[in-house]
């Protein structure tokens, strides 16, 4: 009778196998022959397909990381020994050249994850290393304080102190020869703790790199769709292209993030949404004409605004200009349309330097929601002065009206 625990044997690898995956899949074949198990067998002890570990040894599919890591792990307990780093090492750049020579979306989602997750892991241990070093570094300077004291003592003893200058002799030589040690020992530990420290930094910036990879792997999440009545506005900020192309990246990017903070602060107080900025345009809608009035003004007049775009060498401010227009709006992924949308787009066009144009019917729907001080009357936020009246294309002859805050008004 054949011996049960004599493994099968295995087909030879088909020859039109690409490199990358007859490597792993060569590499494979010598770790489950190190099992001295049959395919079968060895599935039903790991509860998995048979034929599955048949495909993934013949290099016919690839098989996750997972099921590497764990015939590693079975391969070393059968021999009495741990992995070693080396060869997890081996496997982790064959399957990685496997997974990437294939070009499979999700077989690379899954190699980005589990790379952020090994970055993170190293991560922690320069975290650890760092937190052991700091407290050896610290201890040693404890020591050598130590030591400095009583050198000082010694020194004080020894002029005052003659008889007995041989023993005070060999004990300073002593201490001498402790600090000299320490002082050796804390530079060597400054230096790994400087080591380390920049290590930490490389791999946190990796761990940054990564996710911003992961996320684009897994893709962008599904949008609430809006649509219903609603302030659209649009504000341009005049000259800030040709102020980008005067500056420093750096300087671009401060000034970039200097708005996000001030438009998720005017989003917290008005509840705006905010969408896409195309060049200086930015679009934002609310649920109420009151609060796109609100929204408004608080970015055209905002210092956070007006004080990043300078640009003229005597500091002179930028043209900001803002557009309103309430009305039906359709939304969907971050993109909104509608006539409302063109409108206030248009307005933004011909306001006045510093200004906020709006059309007739936010201002109706402002004196619908008491918001908006009628001429001669009291209360009200906002008040609103007819303009000229013009032609728009595509729209007819629209009346805009120029939106100002109350003297009195609430803020």
């Amino acid at each position: 009778m054949a011996n049960e625990n004599v493994p099968a044997l295995l087909r030879p690898l088909d020859g039109e196998l690409p490199a990358e995956a007859r490597s792993l899949a060569n590499s494979l074949r010598v770790l489950f022959n190190g099992l001295e198990t049959s395919v079968r067998r060895y599935a039903v002890r790991r509860s998995r397909d048979a034929g599955a570990i048949s495909r993934y040894l013949n290099g016919s599919r690839l098989p996750p990381w997972e099921f590497i890591l764990e015939l590693a792990r079975d391969v070393a307990a059968h021999r009495g020994e741990s992995i070693k780093d080396e060869t997890l090492e081996l496997l982790r750049n064959q399957y990685r050249a496997a997974v990437e020579a294939r070009g499979n979306p999700a077989s690379l989602l899954e190699l980005t994850r589990q790379q952020l997750a090994e970055a993170d892991r190293k991560a922690q241990q320069s975290a650890i290393q760092i937190r052991v070093l700091t407290e050896a570094l610290q201890d040693r300077k404890t020591l050598l304080h130590d030591i400095e004291l009583q050198l000082r003592e010694l020194q004080h003893r020894d002029a005052i102190m003659e008889l007995k200058l041989d023993r005070v002799t060999e004990e300073r030589d002593g201490l001498l020869q402790q600090k000299a040690q320490l002082e050796n020992e804390v530079t060597a530990l400054r230096d790994e703790l400087n080591r380390v420290g920049r290590r930490a930094e490389e791999l946190e910036a990796e761990c940054s790199s990564l996710e911003i990879k992961v996320a684009a792997l897994e893709g962008p999440g599904e949008e609430e769709s809006i649509t219903g009545a609603m302030t659209v506005g649009m504000l341009e900020m005049v000259g800030f292209t040709r102020l980008v192309r005067r500056l420093e990246e750096a300087d671009v990017v401060s000034i970039i993030e200097r708005l996000r903070r001030l438009y998720q602060q005017v989003a917290a107080i008005t509840g705006a949404r905010f969408f896409h900025t195309r060049n200086s345009d930015v679009t934002f809608i609310t649920s109420s004409a009151s609060a796109g009035a609100e929204t408004a003004l608080l970015l055209t007049h905002s210092e956070a605004v007006k004080s990043v775009e300078q640009i003229e060498a005597d500091g002179s401010y930028a043209e900001v200009r803002t557009g309103l227009a309430y009305g039906r709006v359709y939304s969907q992924a971050g993109i909104i349309l509608g006539q409302t949308v063109s409108l206030a787009e248009r307005l933004c066009a011909i306001a006045p330097k510093d200004g906020v144009l709006a059309d007739q019917q936010l201002v109706e729907q402002l004196r619908e929601e008491a918001t908006l001080r009628e001429e001669g009357a009291e209360g009200g936020r906002f008040q609103a002065m007819p303009m000229w009246q013009r032609p728009i294309r595509g729209l007819g002859v629209v009346q805009p009206w120029l939106l100002i805050r109350s003297p009195d008004g609430e803020t």
